[in-house]
C-alpha cells in the first residue's frame, strides 16, 4: 500500500474504515463467504484476518515513507488478535443515547483484558443527536479511556465544541484541559501495556483480586494502578458511589 502514502506528509495517518469489509449490496453486509483471495484461499477462511492483514500493509506503507523512523498512528474498525501491535480501534458506529453511553464501559475494559488497550467509543454518539448534558457526560467518560474523540455521522448536526451554548462549552474545554493534563500519564500507562502486558484500562479484580465483591463491577476500573475512574453514565449523576479499596493511599 504504499501508493497510499506517496507524496503525503508525515501529517497524513490513516483512518481505515467499514473494513470487516462492509459490502452493502451483498446478502449478509460482507463480501461473499465464497470469493477467492490470493492463493485460492476463499473468504470465508481469511474473513476474520481481512483486516489484520490491511493494517500491516498501512503500517509498512507508513513506516516506509518516514525512512523507518517514525512510528504510524492507525484507527481500524475492524480488528484482530494481534491488532494492538498495528493500530487503535473504537466500538463502531453507537447510538446517542445513555444506554449506549454506559455500555461503552465494559465494551472498552473486555478488549482492554484481551489486548487491545488503544479504544474508545465515539463521543456523544454516532446518531441521532444527543442532548446537552448527554454530550458533556460522554465527554468526561470519554475523557478516561484511551481512545478520546469526538465523531457522528454527516447527517448530524455539526457538534464542535464551540458550536454550542457557553456553558456546553466551557464543561467541553474543561473535560479537554483534563485530557490534556493526563497525557503524561497515559503514555506511562501506555508504555507499561507495551513491555509487561498490562492493559491500559484493568478491571477493579485485577488490581484487587482479594476483593470478591468487586468480581462483576464493570461500570468503574482502573488507569494503570494509579488512577481510579467511575465515569458518568446516566442523566442527573451527580453523586459517587463506588469501590474504594481498603488501603490508606486511597482513603478520600
Amino acid at each position: 500500500m504504499c501508493f497510499m502514502t506517496q507524496g503525503s506528509t508525515p501529517l497524513l495517518h490513516v483512518w481505515a474504515d467499514m473494513n470487516e469489509p462492509t459490502v452493502f449490496s451483498g446478502p449478509e453486509l460482507t463480501m461473499p463467504k465464497d470469493a477467492l483471495h490470493y492463493g485460492g484461499w476463499e473468504h470465508r477462511d481469511l474473513h476474520n484476518l481481512y483486516s489484520f492483514y490491511q493494517q500491516m500493509a498501512l503500517v509498512d506503507s507508513l513506516v516506509t515513507r518516514s525512512g523507518g523512523t517514525e512510528r504510524p498512528f492507525i484507527l481500524s474498525r475492524a480488528f484482530f488478535a494481534g491488532t494492538q501491535r498495528l493500530a487503535a480501534v473504537w466500538t463502531g458506529d453507537n447510538l446517542s443515547t445513555w444506554e449506549y453511553l454506559k455500555i461503552s464501559i465494559p465494551m472498552c475494559l473486555s478488549m482492554c483484558v484481551t489486548g487491545l488497550s488503544f479504544c474508545g467509543a465515539d463521543i456523544g454518539g454516532f446518531i441521532p443527536e444527543p442532548s446537552p448534558e448527554l454530550l458533556i457526560r460522554w465527554y468526561q467518560a470519554a475523557c478516561l479511556q484511551p481512545f478520546f474523540r469526538g465523531h457522528s455521522s454527516m447527517n448530524t448536526v455539526r457538534r464542535e465544541p464551540w458550536l454550542f451554548e457557553k456553558n456546553v462549552t466551557d464543561a467541553i474545554r474543561s473535560v479537554i484541559d483534563e485530557r490534556y493534563r493526563l497525557l503524561p500519564y497515559w503514555y506511562t500507562v501506555f508504555y507499561r501495556a507495551h513491555i509487561d502486558g498490562l492493559p491500559v484500562l484493568r478491571p477493579l479484580w485485577l488490581e484487587f483480586p482479594e476483593e470478591k465483591s468487586i468480581f462483576s463491577v464493570d461500570h468503574q476500573y482502573m488507569i494503570g494502578n494509579g488512577e481510579a475512574a467511575s465515569p458518568p453514565r446516566r442523566a442527573n449523576y451527580h453523586l459517587f458511589f463506588g469501590f474504594m479499596p481498603a488501603c490508606p493511599a486511597w482513603r478520600l
